[in-house]
């Protein structure tokens, strides 16, 4: 039982918990800036109008890599289960390709949209940044 339910509940969970969040964000998005809930960080905090953008495209992007990680994190687990026969080096894999992908979804959604605010907003990015 242990077996199977590892399987079910292994890489791809990140994946998944990275859909819900973002598709909180998207649908119930922070009205006010905030310390607590949404997309927070000094380019986003500027003012309502870059706040928004801010939320709204991060919510978009951590759903979009959300769903590719679960494909990749399902990918891997099942290679992990069919070819590595010992159980604690399916759960290295395992363990090493979940906190990658955290990490990973975490740092490219900061970045793409730390470059679309820069982007779309660059006059009022550079005035924050002098």
């Amino acid at each position: 039982m242990n077996y199977y339910l590892s399987f079910l509940l292994g890489t791809q969970l990140i994946g998944v918990l990275f859909i819900v969040i973002g598709a909180l964000q998207r649908f119930l998005p922070p009205k006010k800036i905030n310390r607590w809930y949404g997309y927070r960080t000094p380019n986003a905090r500027i003012d309502q109008e870059t706040w928004d953008a801010s939320n709204r495209y991060s919510a978009i992007y951590m759903m979009r890599l959300g769903l590719l990680y679960y494909v990749i994190g399902t990918i891997i687990n099942t290679i992990a289960a069919l070819y590595v026969a010992d159980y604690d080096k399916q759960n290295m894999i395992k363990y090493f390709v979940l906190f990658a992908g955290a990490i990973g979804i975490g740092v490219l959604s900061t970045m793409a949209t730390e470059k679309y605010l820069a982007i779309k907003f660059k006059n009022k990015v550079k005035k924050r940044r002098k």
